[in-house]
């Protein structure tokens, strides 16, 4: 196919779905020509594509045909069933996407988490550097589980929610960087070890596992999850394959949004169980049970019902216009 040929054929229709895409006010004629110029640019844009590949023009075609869906569409378009596939498949999909990246991290944190409780027992000095020994007697007999028990359950499961949604969506949006999420994800783990070190010098190994296992579970896979995005988002930047990286970026970014959407879900749940169940007087099996179903039931949607999403053909790092062409290449 010879690109400048092609251009010359059919810039004129462009130019008039720019004009059109970019009126206020359409006339039913108007209306009808938008849409058929909409189907026509969408036919070039994939011949383009499977033929004859140039960066710039396909950006510019897709960026066309986005202002032109979006003059067509209707806020009033989105129907239950759209809402349902998003929660059923989109969701699912986007945490399959980032599953091993997800996988990694975890084994990285926990591993982290563990050597430094293990070295920090081992070395009473240190540990007592790090938290003073009164300090240390003061959390294993109050502080730890007060924490759980001093505000009311719904203020607290709010306050828990809002504040771990914040540090997972800034974990996403500062991925590009590859510091922050990395450093957050260390300093979380230290804690983690750090304080697992304190309970069990202090004899309180049973408190800290029956207070940390019942909401830790989803909220630590969420915090893995989090910063797993951000830092897959950060070597879509790096490592862009194929793609530019623009385009690397666009799709990634669209499927870390549904991720972090996913996360913020889950960790709504996860503030329930910590502000209702974490402090309350229920059988300790019975607030770790529950605690093992809601981590069961994420990990769950994100391998099964998330493969089985990806294989239907779910993607969400592309848009509908680029789900559509991608077919219609393939084809």
């Amino acid at each position: 196919m010879d690109v400048d040929v092609f251009v010359v054929a059919h810039e004129a229709q462009w130019q008039r779905l720019r004009v059109l895409a970019a009126q206020r006010r359409l006339t039913g004629g108007e209306a009808d020509e938008l849409v058929r110029l909409y189907r026509q640019t969408a036919t070039h844009l994939s011949l383009l594509r499977s033929r004859a590949p140039e960066p710039g023009l396909i950006d510019e075609l897709s960026v066309l045909l986005v202002k032109a869906k979006a003059r067509i569409a209707s806020p009033r378009n989105l129907s239950w069933p759209a809402v349902g596939a998003f929660f059923a498949q989109t969701i699912p999909a986007a945490l399959y996407r980032v599953r091993w990246w997800s996988v990694v991290v975890a084994v990285a944190c926990l591993l982290i988490a563990v050597v430094a409780g293990v070295w920090l027992v081992a070395n009473p000095e240190l540990l007592n550097s790090v938290v003073p020994p009164a300090r240390q007697q003061e959390i294993a007999e109050e502080a730890f589980a007060s924490y759980y028990s001093t505000y009311p359950s719904g203020s607290f499961a709010s306050l828990v929610w809002t504040n771990n949604s914040f540090i997972a969506a800034l974990c996403v949006a500062t991925g590009i960087t590859g510091i922050y999420p990395a450093t957050v994800l260390f300093e979380n783990s230290l804690s983690v070890g750090v304080m697992g070190a304190v309970m069990h010098v202090q004899n309180a190994d049973e408190v800290f596992w029956t207070l940390i296992l019942p909401h830790g579970l989803l909220e630590l896979s969420c915090v893995f999850v989090a910063g797993a995005a951000g830092m897959r988002l950060f070597w879509a930047w790096l490592v862009p394959g194929a793609r530019t990286r623009a385009t690397s970026l666009a799709q990634e970014g669209r499927t870390t949004i549904v991720v972090v959407l996913a996360v913020t879900i889950a960790l709504g749940v996860s503030g329930i169980v910590e502000g209702f169940v974490t402090g309350s007087q229920l059988n300790p099996w019975v607030k770790i049970a529950l605690g093992v179903l809601a981590f069961a039931a994420f990990w769950v949607v994100t391998f099964v019902a998330g493969r089985r999403a990806v294989e239907a053909g779910v993607d969400p790092g592309l848009s509908e216009e680029e789900a559509r062409n991608e077919v219609a290449v393939a084809a």
